[in-house]
Parts: structure tokens; sequence; C-alpha cells
């Protein structure tokens, strides 16, 4: 007699079997998957489940001689059971038990997390979350665990120095690389920032400003090359930004400014965050740059910054006046194991932060700058009693500056970075927001893009009104709200620099040049276009930069 499957002679269609996978999936679900994170075993549970399948396939064949289609057939079924159970389980846990289930969302986002990756195509993710708050309110479930929360007071209980959130597992991408950026250890985080603070002390900035003038002439050099002709600016702002970065970073530039032209990892680097615009599941990140070929420009990206912290040890000198310098003091001269790893993951945390935040930032108020051109005017009359008698500036002469802070505010307002997503995950005891309590261990995020539109915290919220930030407060509703560099234990540390560069600039610029939109140009063709890959993906800013002497008068 011939023999089919495991049970003799009895049809595959009336074993017992595939129920019982069915009951395996959902006690796989209830049992184990519904507890604790999962995201970083994707790959094993993908190789548990092709082990299972050739498992079952070779032991029928082994043992009870079964053709091996039907073989592959049975065990296909088995899995497929398997996963019924498992992922409907899941489905009706999401829709009707899980602690997020009363939160209003999409139906779509109950389901899967990838809801949101479908809708944020072309690197839109900061519309579609605004979209999401003026359709749902300030508390919308944009996954099955995830809670975007759009209110002033979300930002301190979700990101304040008592809160209890820790970060998500977006930070676990790179694992075991982990760096200050994105370590979830608290206290490993809070050892590493003690050590970056060297490299941001006042001492250090004030060695620092020097350098950043050099660059800053350059930037001037080459926008009055254009002799008041429609250029780039947002690639001129890229250059520089990637030049500074370079130099305080490694000790070198990447020599854009004078060749003109864009090194390649500024290409590279836009490619390999292009990923990060899709928002996809960490643990489907994982697996994608586990494949090999398949995310080539993310892993040429990692190995082009390995190979100059590389570069920096071995020609490394304790002369030498750079962050790098000052992380490899921390580990010694020959760093390796975790140091390695935690090192290699911290220089792409400078060049990402240091470079991309920068230039993306400048391009923003200067498109800004061209809409609203009477603020210029006022940034001269302010600056003119600040400037040397060469027509530079000195950081700690306009560093308390009213509306030269104010133009960078609420350019931060507008056009925040990073723009939406920074996760976090909640203390299992939950917390509140206004009155709304939120569950425990699940993950919730405070777009600033979002919050910097919202009538809830700002009058006038869609309107450019430097002066809400000092002579028309009450327009700035509740300044909780605001944190374009974070707040709390994990703030910006870089922040200091930042606005160093930008108070620079935006003095350099407007005290040598005259800024409009290219003739037929209103900047929507720009603002329509950038991306939100975490940080902003440029689109081109045509602008014209007259000259003007920078102590003429106003």
């Amino acid at each position: 007699m011939a023999v089919h499957g495991w049970c003799g002679d009895m049809r595959l269609s009336h074993l017992p079997v595939p129920v019982l996978a069915v009951g395996a999936g959902i006690c796989l679900h209830l049992g184990y998957f519904i507890h604790g994170e999962h995201h970083m075993y994707g790959v094993k549970y993908l190789q548990a489940f092709l082990a299972t399948f050739l498992g079952a396939t070779i032991l029928q064949r082994s043992l009870y001689g079964v053709a091996l289609a039907s073989a592959l057939a049975y065990s296909s079924q088995i899995i497929g059971c398997t996963l019924l159970g498992l992922y409907g389980s899941l489905i009706i846990y999401r829709l009707a038990w899980h602690p997020l289930r009363k939160f209003p969302g999409p139906i779509g986002a109950r389901f899967s997390s990838l809801w949101f990756s479908g809708h944020v195509a072309g690197a839109v993710a900061h519309h579609r979350c605004l979209e999401l708050y003026r359709k749902y309110g300030p508390f919308v479930r944009v996954g099955p665990s995830d809670l975007m929360i759009v209110h002033s007071q979300g930002v301190s209980a979700v990101h304040g120095a008592q809160s209890k959130c820790r970060k998500g597992p977006w930070y676990d991408a790179d694992w075991p690389r982990q760096s200050i950026h994105l370590s979830r250890d608290h206290q490993f985080h809070h050892s590493r920032r003690r050590l970056w603070s060297q490299a941001f002390s006042e001492k250090a900035l004030r060695g620092y400003e020097s350098r950043v003038a050099l660059y800053n002439k350059g930037l001037i050099s080459r926008l009055r090359e254009a002799n008041g002709n429609p250029t780039d600016a947002a690639k001129w702002f890229s250059y520089y930004s990637f030049d500074v970065m370079g130099d305080l970073a490694f000790g070198k530039d990447f020599d854009m400014l004078k060749s003109g032209k864009q090194h390649w990892t500024v290409a590279l680097l836009e490619e390999a965050l292009s990923i990060q615009a899709l928002k996809i599941p960490t643990w489907i990140f994982r697996m994608l740059v586990a494949i090999p070929g398949l995310s080539g420009k993310y892993w040429d990206f990692i190995h082009y910054c390995d190979e100059q912290l590389a570069a920096k040890i071995k020609d490394a000198k304790d002369t030498d006046n750079d962050f790098l310098t000052t992380l490899l003091s921390g580990v010694g001269p020959k760093p390796t194991g975790q140091d390695l790893l935690t090192l290699q993951s911290d220089t792409r945390t400078i060049i990402v932060a240091g470079s991309d935040t920068t230039a993306g930032t400048l391009a923003f108020i200067f498109y800004q700058l061209a809409r609203h051109p009477a603020h210029v005017e006022t940034l001269r009359n302010e600056l003119k009693p600040m400037m040397n008698a060469d027509g530079s500036f000195d950081h700690q002469k306009i560093q308390n500056l009213n509306h030269l802070n104010a133009i960078i505010n609420e350019t931060f307002r507008f056009n925040p970075v990073p723009p939406t997503a920074v996760s976090r995950k909640t203390p299992s005891e939950g917390i509140t927001v206004d009155g709304t309590f939120i569950p425990g261990n699940v993950y919730v995020w405070t777009p600033q893009y979002v919050i910097g539109r919202s009538e809830d915290v700002y009058e006038k919220p869609d309107e450019f009104i430097p002066e809400r930030w000092y002579s028309k407060t009450w327009m700035v509703k509740d300044k909780a709200g605001f944190a374009p560099f974070s707040i709390g234990p994990y703030a910006c540390i870089g922040r200091p620099i930042a606005l160093m560069q930008l108070r620079l600039v935006v003095a350099d610029c407007v005290t040598n040049f005259d800024v409009e939109f290219a003739q037929g140009c209103d900047g929507s063709e720009f603002i329509d276009n950038v991306k939100d890959y975490f940080t902003w993906g440029m689109a081109e800013l045509n602008l014209c930069f007259r000259s003007r002497s920078a102590t003429e008068g106003n």
C-alpha cells in the first residue's frame, strides 16, 4: 500500500495535524511573540521556519518514503497553517485586546506597522503625519504598538529629564554597533556623553570658531562668484557643512568649497539614508541589510566611515584638535572589540549629524528669508553694531541677538531635524499626557514637524513670524512643545556648535548679499520636493545672491 504523509493511507486533508498547526501558531503568539521585543531575531525566525520546513520534508522522505512533491506540499501546508494561526491570533489581538485599541487612527495601522511604511512612499512622512493629526487629533495610533503624540506636554513626558521612557527598537538598527546616538543602554549613553562633552566645551568651541570662519569666507566667495545669477544655495550649504564637519571631526575637509564639486560620499550618504524614508520596522530593516547585494549603498557608506576612522587612528596625534581625537582619548591608540565598534558607529553619527542637519537648516533659513525680505533688513540693523571693522563677526557678540535667534528658532519650528520619528518606549507603568493615559511598553513619538504646525501650541502656526520668540511671545501658547534639539538626557550634544555655525553663516550672508528667488520662482519647487529621510533630503534651491558691501549702511 502506498504511503501518503506521516499517517499511513489517510489523506492529508483528513489529518488533524493542520488543525494542530493552527493551534501551535496561536500558542506561539500568545505564549511567546506577545511578550517582549523580537526585532533582533527576524533572520533567526526565518531560519527556524526554513529549517522546520526542510526538516519536515526530509523526515517524510526518509521515514515514510513520501514522494518529494507530496512531502513539499505537506510541509508547506503545515507551515502555512502555523502562520495562519499565528497571524490570525495576532490580528485579532491587535484589533480587540491591544492596550492601544481605544486610540483613533487608520484601520490598516492597527494590523501592521507596514501600513505606515506603505503610506510614506516618496519620503513624505512629514506630510502624512500632519494629515493624520488633522484627521484624528493629538493622539493617533500609527502602528499596532505605535502612538503619535502631537501635544506640547507629550514632549516633556516622553523626552524630558524626568521621563522614564527609553529609546525604542529603531535604535537597534546597527547592533552590535552602538554610538552615543544609537545606544539604548542608559548608563552606556551617560558615560559616552561625558566623553563627547569634552569636544563641545566652551574652550573647544572657541578653538573651532576661527576654523569655521575660514569656511564661511569660502562660502561667501563661492556665492559671490555667481554674480547675482541663480545658484543652488542648498548645494553650496551642503558643501560648506561637509567641509566644516570634515575639518572639525577628522582634521581634514572634503575640499568641496574649493573644488566646487560634490564629494562622492555626499551622494552615498543620501542613498544610505533614503532607506529610512520608508520608516520600515526594525526587524525588516535588519533582514534587508543582512541580504548581500540588496543594500550595497548602505554598506558602502558604513565602510567609508570605518575607513575614515581607521585613517584617523593610524595618523592620530595628541595635539590634534578634532572630535575623533577626543573620542580616541577615551579608549587608547589601538581600540579593538566593542570599543572599535562604538567608535565606528560614532563616526557615522558625526558625519550625518554634523553635516546633513546644518546644511538643511541653512537652506530652510534662506528659503524663508527670500520669501520674507523684510526680515533681512531687521537682521542687518541688529547685526550692524556687532560687526568688526573688517565686516566679520565674533560669535560671542551675536549669540544673544533677538531677531537672529528668532529667525533660527522659527525655521526650526517649520522644518525641524529630524522632522518626524524619534521613538521612545513607555515604561511598564505607562505615562499620562494631559489626562490621557498611555499604556506601558508601547512606542511613542512626538513629531516636531507636526507640533510646529499645531494651533494648540502656536498662534497662526502656518505663518513665518520670528517675533513670536521675543516680542510677540503670546504667539507661542506653550513653549514646552518646542524641542528642535530634543530635551532631557538624549538631547543633541552638538547643539552649541550647530547654533554657532548657523548664526555666523546667516550674519555673514545677510550683510554681504541681498537674497531673492530666481526670476519666475517662489521657492515652491524647493519646499514641495524636500524629503524626510530622518534628516532632510534637499531639493534644488535656486537663489540670487546680489553682492553688497558688508559695511554698507542700511
